[in-house]
């Protein structure tokens, strides 16, 4: 099995689809730093199965996924598929064996945080993946990916972490991952089982109680019956009661309210008769406001024809003025007109002397054009043969040039040839001083090396205490981080409770639904004259609760109302919105006489309710209502003792909330209403609102305190991390010191060598010197006939250039009387098209102020015109203005009798008025006598509302119920002893739970239930432990047989690629070989046994590249990605880790991340990756043949 093929997209650097396929063998991947090589093992880690982020080089998760560059937008997913061929038949797959021989693996995660997994494009879990990889031998926590720079972690790491390597080379990490799930399955049965234990024999002493408790609840059920039979014909006697007197108040509303009819009626007529004058009142208004209108229009319109008369006028004399004015500029434009025609043929005169001149110049151009063409000719002859002169002068100058640039070469060289020798002379002075020297060195860095052993050794000790200091210190935080953590919960819970209750209060959970409709007001409407809830205007201390709970009852949840009306719209509100019922007391209700409370000093008395009770003065009325008459005591014989006082008339109620009303009615037992625990709500709403406070004073001191004992734990970690990196500074300065110490001896010895050399070279150069000596001479020969030559062509080249310049001369001048005359030209055309310009400008003023004369001529007419018809308005207008005049005087008569009329109705509509008003007061008067019936009949429905809300709440009886139970024979007082006496012996019962017998049945079967369970789970237990057992043998088994198999093969490797030397792999605890750890000792050829932190660098890569090559010979990898495991190697150990890597391909597929060029040349397949665009990725593959 190998890996075939790896495709990336989106995935760190590889921003786009990346495909690369890999072949059995050897495959390097090469590029430069910073191109994104690393990331293709980052992708394979990740797609089987590595979650840690840091492992993968990020701080989380979504770095993962490709985060944009300077020309690219960031993408939102990443995705890696990796294909593994030649899988074998069997493997199971999510529990499937697999069949294919080529599995693809993907993973995806976006970066909203869903991740994806994949075989062969199937969804699955990740657990499915790693259990598949781990059955074929691939898995992100063993050898099979060697990240940069960790090949040292192997032999470095702890000994208990060596384990891995064995216990994968023996096949046993999946039956270690199945024993890990035995034992927490083990951990959770053995916890079910207690947990199951405790609910069992939680639940027999249940059933064995509930057994007694459905029998009493039995008796409770019957003598409830009884007295709910009772009790319903004694509601249905009252209820028939107030029913009559309903009837008689009926009568009396119909008399007054046909009383009301009648005023209403003539009110009606009256209200009538006043709209039929408010009628004739607003037409007389109207007439008389039209009246008006039409004589302010007749007066605007006389206005505005006046106005146009007067503006008519003023344009009649504008037109006179007009004409006289057009005819002073008729006469002034003429004579510019003559004046412009004599300007225009003097242009005319200058146009044509200004032709004649231009063509003139024109013809001398041409004649000097001619000449300069024959003189341009002869120019050009002259020029030519001083060129073919310089060129030949040229020719002579590089020959002499070059001959001299190779005489000054030979100087040169003789000269460095002389300056060599005395560098060589100097450099062996040198030498035998530098070997004299590192002799005295070598002697003082042993000597140093000794001291820093020394100094190591204390900072080891240092370091020691400093790593005591920081436990205690992490400690100690740690302590105080689990007490914050206490008070954060309980801070979180009470002030989460404490929103809870407050939610609930404020959402009025417990109360009625009509109550809760009526406060929370949810369909938005608002009932005036609602003030608040009972409950929520009194307070009393804890141990009271109770018993004011118990007397007051059902009356907690009385809203309170400002009188009796807004009950009666609250009622109403409730009955329209089907909301349910409600019950209400006015702020100042209405007062009924009682007796005085006689206690005479009894024993046992707590004392009146009222002296227990806070409340806004605004509702004491209320509370002296319904708690005047009401005494707590301690319990219920003294309550009875005091009930049958006979001077006592007022209701008794225990501490514990047994109540004795004053008519005898007894109320006990642990039967619990829509109002119980309502005071205690409150009061315990505030009780956690100061401890919420408390404890968040609290919370704020420990978070203190732990910020100090973190700022404390960080100091000491810093020191300690300070040390550390002290120690290793100096244990890294200690290996330097011997190596240096090595390299001081081979300098010695290479400097001797050294200056024998430069003897030998001495010798050679003054051979050198006499060569090039001759090779001056004759060449400074060659140099003295090509001057002589050289000087002959320039006296040759001087003269034909004086020549040259004077024909250049002759040329030139004849060019600037050409240039003159061009001037001369072009100003005699330009001034031509001036006068052009000037005549055109002259013509086209003539023709303006000749069309001037005209339209001026033309509006004098209009004017004339104009005049006469102003005329002809004026007369008309003025004809309109009398008529008008006339027209107002008619219509302002009409308008004063009108307005006589008007204040005659008016004075008929002030007097109906007065006789409404007196009829309107009467009808007040049966309206409040028609409002005080009907609170009489409110207050006697309220009396059969309350009695049939308590027939309902205490029985849940309906109205039919109510009437069926009807009996006129019944005597009340005889039924109400009945009733007494059956309550009493409820009371006898005491507590009783009405749903033991359904609890019984139910605890009973859940018994039973739990009993089998409790059976199983013991016998899963036992189940366990086997497998437990086998598994440590199997995984003992293994473990040994496989790790003496890899000791064997690391003493053989270490061998080969150290070229000797020993190394061994020991059990540190060999009489528990399951969880021992893994000692390495190493001994490289022609070195003492020593720990393996003193090997350096390469030592270390080489050991550990020894025991990953001795794990994959007694178990191979299907596939193993080193990146950059050659780096810290010589080129020997380079060459022969090579030749370890050929023979482990053949078992194993290699892919090498590699800078080494030797490595890539060995490789069977090559892969280069490159940042063309910043940021991005990208692999080009080569393949060899």
């Amino acid at each position: 099995m190998y890996l075939k093929n790896l495709e990336l997209e989106g995935f760190k650097s590889f921003a786009d689809s990346t495909n690369l396929e890999f072949k059995n063998g050897f495959t390097a991947i090469v590029g430069p730093n910073g191109c994104g090589k690393s990331n293709v093992s980052d992708a394979i880690r990740w797609a089987i199965g590595e979650q840690r982020s840091k492992t993968l080089r990020s701080t989380r998760i979504t770095d993962l996924i490709f985060n944009g560059s300077g020309s690219r937008k960031p993408v939102n997913r990443a995705e890696i598929s990796i294909t593994l061929s030649n899988v074998p038949a069997g493997i199971r797959i999510a529990g499937v064996p697999n069949m294919a021989e080529d599995v693809k693996v993907t993973r995806c995660y976006h970066r909203s945080g869903e991740s994806e997994f994949y075989i062969n494009q199937i969804p699955c879990r990740l657990k499915d993946i790693t259990d598949f990889l781990l059955d074929a031998g691939i898995s992100p926590k063993v050898l099979t990916i060697i990240e940069q720079g960790h090949i040292q972690d192997i032999i470095t790491s702890k000994p208990e972490e060596r384990r891995i390597l064995i216990e994968e080379a023996a096949g046993i990490l999946k039956f270690k991952s199945r024993k890990n799930d035995a034992v927490r399955k083990l951990d959770s049965s053995r916890q079910n089982l207690e947990r199951v234990a405790d609910i069992v024999q939680e639940l027999h002493r249940q059933v064995e109680s509930l057994k007694r408790q459905a029998a009493k609840a039995e008796r409770y059920k019957n003598f409830k019956a009884e007295i709910k039979e009772l009790s319903l014909q004694l509601f249905a006697v009252k209820i028939k009661r107030f029913q009559v007197q309903l009837k008689t108040i009926d009568q009396e509303l119909e008399e007054q309210t046909q009383k009301k009819t009648e005023w209403s009626t003539r009110y009606a007529t009256f209200e009538n008769q006043l709209l039929k004058l408010n009628i004739e009142i607003e037409e007389s208004l109207n007439r008389l406001n039209s009246l008006r209108e039409d004589i302010h229009k007749l007066t605007t319109q006389i206005s505005s024809n006046e106005q146009t008369i007067t503006f008519k006028k003023e344009q009649q004399a504008e037109a006179r003025e007009d004409i006289e004015a057009a005819s002073g500029e008729i006469t002034r434009m003429e004579e510019e007109v003559e004046s412009l025609l004599q300007q225009t043929d003097n242009q005319q005169k200058k146009l044509s002397d200004t032709s004649k001149e231009i063509n003139d110049q024109e013809k001398n151009l041409e004649q000097l054009k001619e000449i300069s063409e024959q003189k341009r000719d002869a120019l050009q002859t002259i020029q030519d043969r001083v060129q073919v002169g310089e060129r030949k002068v040229f020719e002579l100058y590089q020959q002499t040039a070059g001959s001299n640039n190779k005489l000054t070469e030979l100087e040169t060289k003789c000269q460095g040839i002389e300056l060599r020798k005395q560098n060589l002379s100097k450099e062996k002075e040198e030498i035998l001083n530098l070997i004299q020297n590192n002799q005295s060195t070598l002697q003082e860095r042993e000597r140093r090396h000794q001291s820093s052993i020394n100094e190591l050794q204390q900072l080891k000790e240092q370091q020691e205490k400093l790593k005591q200091k920081t436990l205690e210190c992490s400690n100690q935080a740690q302590e105080q981080a689990d007490v914050h953590g206490e008070r954060k919960e309980a801070y979180f819970n009470k002030a989460s409770l404490l929103n809870s209750l407050e939610k609930l209060r404020t959402q009025f959970e417990g109360f009625n639904e009509g109550i809760k409709s009526l406060m929370s007001q949810q369909n938005g409407e608002k009932i005036p004259g609602i003030r608040e809830v009972l409950v929520d205007v009194l307070q009393t201390p804890a141990e009271y609760e109770t018993a004011i709970e118990t007397a007051l009852g059902d009356k907690l949840q009385s809203v309170i109302v400002n009188s009796y009306s807004d009950s009666m719209e609250a009622i109403g509100y409730l009955k329209n919105n089907e909301s349910g019922r409600g019950l209400f007391v006015p702020l100042n209700p209405k007062s009924t006489p009682s007796a005085p409370l006689h206690l005479n000093g009894t024993k046992g008395i707590v004392g009146k309710a009222l002296n227990f009770i806070k409340c806004g003065e605004d509702y004491r009325p209320i509370i002296e209502l319904l708690l005047r008459n009401v005494v707590i005591v301690q319990d219920m014989d003294v309550g009875m003792h005091l009930h049958q006082n006979p001077e006592f008339q007022g209701t008794v109620v225990t501490l514990n909330g047994e109540m004795i009303e004053s008519n005898g009615f007894i109320t006990g037992g642990s039967a619990k209403n829509e109002s119980s625990r309502l005071l205690a709500r409150n009061r315990e709403i505030e009780s956690l609102s100061e401890s919420v406070k408390e404890l968040k004073v609290k919370l704020e001191e420990s978070r203190i305190k732990i910020e100090s004992d973190k700022n404390a734990l960080v100091e000491l970690e810093t020191s300690l991390k300070k040390t550390n990196e002290e120690v290793h500074q100096k244990e890294l300065a200690n290996n330097n010191s011997l190596r240096d110490l090595e390299q001081l001896r081979q300098e010695v010895l290479r400097l001797d060598n050294h200056a024998s050399n430069l003897d030998t070279e001495s010798m050679s150069l003054t051979q050198q010197l006499h060569d090039l000596e001759n090779e001056k001479d004759s060449l400074s020969e060659q140099l003295l006939e090509m001057e002589q030559k050289n000087q002959a062509e320039k006296e040759s080249l001087a003269k034909e250039r004086t020549g040259l310049e004077e024909s250049r001369k002759v040329l030139e001048r004849n060019l600037m009387e050409i240039s003159g005359l061009k001037v001369l030209i072009t100003s005699l055309v330009g001034r031509r098209e001036n006068t052009l310009t000037e005549i055109k400008r002259l013509t086209l003023q003539q023709k303006n102020l000749q069309q001037q004369i005209e339209k001026r001529e033309k509006d004098m007419v209009s004017n004339q015109n104009r005049i006469i018809e102003i005329d002809n308005d004026v007369s008309v207008l003025e004809s309109n203005v009398l008529k008008q005049t006339r027209e107002k005087d008619v219509l302002s008569n009409r308008a004063v009798k009108e307005e006589e009329n008007l204040r005659e109705n008016e004075d008929s509509q002030k007097q109906m008025d007065q006789n409404i008003r007196e009829l309107s007061r009467k009808l007040q008067e049966i309206t409040e006598t028609l409002s005080q019936i009907e609170i009489k009949r409110s207050e006697i429905k309220l009396q059969n509302a309350h009695i049939e809300e308590r027939a309902y709440e205490d029985f849940n009886a309906t109205r039919e119920e109510l009437s069926a139970a009807y009996d006129e024979k019944i005597i009340e007082n005889e039924i109400e002893e009945s009733v007494k006496d059956l309550k009493q012996k409820l009371e006898r019962l005491g507590e009783v739970n009405l749903a033991a017998l359904s609890e019984f049945e139910k605890t009973n079967e859940r018994y039973t239930f739990l009993k089998e369970q409790q059976d199983d789970l013991a016998e899963s237990i036992e189940l366990l432990h086997s497998t437990i057992e086998k598994i440590n043998c199997t995984t003992q088994e293994r473990f040994l047989e496989t790790f003496d198999k890899v000791n064997e093969n690391f003493k053989e490797v270490f061998a080969r690629l150290f070229q000797g030397g020993k190394a061994n792999l020991s059990l540190i605890d060999k009489s528990n070989p399951l969880d021992s750890g893994i000692e390495i000792t190493a001994n490289p050829l022609g070195k003492s046994l020593q720990n393996l932190s003193l090997l350096s660098g390469g030592e270390k890569s080489m050991t550990a590249i020894a025991l990953m090559f001795a794990v994959f010979k007694v178990r191979p990898s299907p596939f193993c990605l080193l990146d950059e495991v050659d780096a810290p190697l010589d080129e020997a150990n380079v060459v022969r880790f090579q030749e370890m890597l050929k023979e482990m391909a053949v078992k194993t597929q290699f892919i090498i991340i590699t800078h080494n060029q030797k490595t890539m040349t060995f490789a069977n397949a090559l892969y280069g990756v490159t940042m063309e665009e910043n940021g991005v990725s990208k692999a080009v593959s080569v393949n060899f043949n």
